[in-house]
């Protein structure tokens, strides 16, 4: 046996066994290598201390030594320089390698067969062999150094080189990084000891082999392989640094940053290469948790909904998110380094002036902060958008100031939706008020005209009052008109039609409106033109709305030309319109005309070009020739916009416009039972005294109730009355439609006229379906209700 050449095996295991085949196959290995054995049982780690005088060679662990990790690190810090053997399975070994560069056997090495035994002892004793070759170069090179040094008298530098040659020998066998040195064909000469902990094989193993053994099955991708990188050094590159994956002795891969460089001689030829190696696998692990988790950020910024600008403490654009490169107009790539207030202008939304860059609010407050409102975000196009902003620092680990970061959106959308709900919630209040108004209005209107219509009874056409009330007689008319148009504007509803020529209603309206202003109206229409069926105060309504829109484009006067022609469509002509004959109305201005852009949303509620402005003029224009079974748009026009309204025709037979204004004759008389119900009592008292004037007998009732009470009576006993005024509304009591429904019930025949100071009721353009005959819509005057009751009472003898 080779003397202090040591194999010692730490068992913990029953003393009493007589037979143990694994320390059998340990003695076996170590005589094959010559060295002496010894077998030694501990109880715990810290029996280990004081049980050798010299340093073994060789240490092995018995696999069901404990404390384990505890054992091992207490041999390798007794005994450095020792090679320890761990006879344990794989997954245990790993730990064992990387934290004490232990060498290993893996399996149950008590089930082993005969044949496993003699393998086991063979590599038993190859690894013994190893380590004792390696020890014996050791003490070799080691004397040799210490004869050197003694025996050869040596400067100082000489003394100082060998010297370094020792510490470059201690640094290439304890460096923890991986240093292999190859031949100039590339074959391994040196493996480390940090290459050894690296991928776990020693240096027999390794030495006269070629670096492919080390290469992973299949690839890795496009990673390039320790062997293109040599190819590349042996090409002529000095120097080649890479990363590259390999894999260790247990196929698990090993991700590696490797610099190779040659080596030559003072000479310049090639003597080999040296391999330097350091496990970046956790490295790259960190860096592909970091790439991944900044693609989860950027994802993230890109699929939400809302603008995102990061910025660096100098206000320079650091990021934007594809909302932001949307709103604001810029790419990513044109805003990078760009001052904020560049890429992000924000103006106050009306006066346009420069809001402050709340970058740098942030970075002065240092502090969350949100915009004012009416803050305008003005792109890089020129396009203006509301928007609702808000700023934040950005900090670091330490709480350093590194940023700001915006987040806006866009709410022009939502604030148009706002403020269209706010005018509706106000144009609904104010139609509330205003169809009260012109109710309570048209009652009073029925009263006072009633009144005046029968003065003119009493006054002869020859007295000088005559002409003051022929004056009140046309007030009344405009009037009505205006309190007509106050309902269409409170309410809308089904249109209440005649049939008449759409001239006198169009000249009349123009006249009004243009009154007192600096333009002027042309008319041009045919002698010719037919009638229409049409609602004289919603179409008004129609007419004063767009109208009052040339009116406006107009501000220094101009010309406003108004006509109408008759045409017969053909089918798809003017869509989508029915193919037949129709009456044309056009309004034509002088202003700037309507820019093609703008053309499809004119009609559109709450569109407007105007400051003040509220966007309904023309879309009530639209409604209201949609109600009547027409069509608006606009027409071809050379000079400024050009509207055109189409109406289906009454029939093609002309009606003057003087015909379509009021009479000014008598009224009718007749003979009659008429009895009328209304909650006003003027007007109760005016219609008795007018329709007694004409001829008829009249009773008055003031509520549903009463009406349908007083009807019965009247039917039993026999006395049917010719015609019931009925009113539609009775605050507080039973309706008209309802009493309506009510007396019908009794007698089916019944002749029923509603009135109405909301004369666009649905039930006033629809009476037919509620029972009634025939409707009278207030205010009227005498010869207005005179020629119902007249038409009503023809009727009635005429079925008689």
């Amino acid at each position: 046996m080779i003397a202090g050449h040591l194999a010692l095996f730490i068992d913990d295991r029953a003393r009493e066994r007589s037979s143990d085949p694994l320390a059998e196959r340990v003695r076996t290995a170590a005589a094959a290598c010559q060295i002496s054995f010894q077998r030694i049982f501990i109880e715990s780690a810290d029996n280990l201390a004081g049980t050798m005088s010299a340093a073994p060679l060789v240490v092995l662990l018995a696999p069901d030594v404990t404390p384990l990790f505890a054992t091992a690190r207490l041999a390798r810090s007794l005994w450095p320089g020792a090679l320890i053997i761990f006879l344990a399975p794989a997954l245990r070994l790993l730990v064992l390698q990387n934290e004490l560069t232990v060498r290993g056997l893996f399996g149950d090495l008590y089930r082993m067969q005969d044949a496993d035994s003699a393998r086991l002892a063979d590599e038993l004793a190859d690894h013994m062999a190893a380590a004792v070759r390696r020890h014996a170069r050791s003490a070799t090179v080691e004397a040799i150094n210490t004869h050197l040094l003694r025996q050869i008298p040596q400067p100082t530098n000489v003394r100082r080189l060998l010297q370094s040659n020792q510490y470059l020998a201690s640094v290439l066998l304890n460096a923890p990084d991986g240093i292999v040195f190859l031949d100039a064909q590339g074959t391994i000469n040196l493996w480390n000891d940090g290459a050894m902990a690296m991928f776990g094989y020693d240096e027999d193993a390794t030495v006269g082999r070629s670096l492919d053994f080390l290469s992973c099955p299949g690839g890795a991708g496009d990673t390039p392989t320790l062997l293109s990188v040599l190819a590349e050094v042996m090409d002529g590159h000095a120097v080649m640094r890479r990363d590259v994956s390999l894999c260790n002795a247990v196929g698990q891969r090993v991700d590696v940053g490797v610099t190779l460089a040659e080596i030559g001689d003072e000479r310049g030829r090639r003597l080999g290469f040296a391999l330097f190696m350091r496990d970046v696998t956790a490295r790259n692990r960190y860096q592909e948790s970091l790439a991944a988790e900044h693609e989860r950020l950027l994802v993230t910024l890109r699929s939400i909904g809302d603008g995102v600008i990061t910025t660096d403490t100098a206000g320079r654009v650091t990021l934007l998110n594809r909302v932001a490169e949307t709103l604001c107009g810029w790419p990513l790539a044109d805003a990078l380094g760009q001052p904020l207030s560049r890429v992000f202008r924000v103006v106050h939304e009306r006066t346009l002036e420069p809001r402050e860059d709340p970058v740098s609010q942030v970075l002065r407050t240092n502090a969350v902060i949100e915009l004012a409102n009416h803050t305008a975000l003005i792109a890089r196009d020129g396009s203006r958008r509301l928007i609702a902003d808000s700023g934040a620092p950005i900090r670091d680990a330490a709480g350093r100031l590194i940023g700001v970061v915006l987040v806006f959106r866009d709410v022009t959308e939502k604030q148009r939706i706002e403020d269209a709900l706010l005018r509706a919630r106000q144009l609904e209040a104010i139609g509330f008020l205003a169809g009260g108004i012109a109710h309570d209005f048209n009652n009073i209107l029925t009263a006072l005209f009633g009144n005046i219509s029968l003065m003119r009874l009493h006054v002869p056409p020859d007295s000088p009052m005559r002409a003051l009330l022929e004056q009140a007689d046309q007030a009344f008319y405009r009037a009505r008109d205006l309190t007509q148009q106050l309902l269409t504007f409170a309410k809308g509803g089904a249109p209440l039609k005649k049939t008449g020529s759409l001239r006198a209603l169009i000249e009349d309206t123009a006249r009004f409106l243009l009154h007192g202003t600096k333009t002027v109206t042309s008319f041009t229409f045919p002698d010719d033109l037919w009638s229409a069926e049409f609602d004289p105060g919603q179409m008004s309504q129609a007419l004063s709305n767009i109208l009052l829109n040339a009116i406006q484009v107009m501000p220094a006067g101009g010309t406003i030309t108004v006509g109408g022609s008759n045409i017969r469509l053909r089918a798809n002509e003017v869509p989508p319109l029915k193919e037949g004959p129709y009456v044309r109305l056009f309004i034509e201005d002088e202003g700037p005309g309507i820019p093609e852009t703008d053309r499809e949303r004119v009609f559109h509620p709450y569109f407007t070009t105007k400051e003040s402005g509220t966007g309904l003029g023309l879309a009530t224009a639209y409604s209201v020739v949609q109600r009547h079974g027409g069509h608006i748009g606009i027409g071809d026009s050379r000079r400024g916009a050009r509207f055109e309204i189409y109406l289906p025709a009454a029939d093609t037979h002309s009606t003057s416009a003087a015909d379509e204004r009021p009479a000014r004759g008598e009224p009718d008389g007749g003979r009659g039972y008429v009895v009328i119900m209304d909650d006003e009592e003027p007007v109760r008292t005016v219609c008795a005294d007018i329709l007694g004037h004409l001829g008829y007998e009249v009773e008055l009732v003031a509520d549903g109730e009463s009406l349908v009470s007083l009807y019965g009576t009247r039917f039993a006993e026999g006395r049917r009355p010719d015609a019931v005024i009925v009113d539609l509304t009775v605050p507080g009591g039973m309706d008209g439609r309802e009493a309506a429904r009510r007396i019908l019930a009794i007698d089916r025949d019944a002749r029923l006229l509603v009135s109405s100071g909301y004369c666009n009721d649905p039930v006033m353009s629809a009476y037919r379906d509620h029972g009634f005959v025939g409707v009278i819509a207030k205010p009227y005057d005498v010869r207005e209700l005179a020629a119902n009751l007249a038409r009503v009472m023809r009727a009635s003898h005429d079925k008689t």
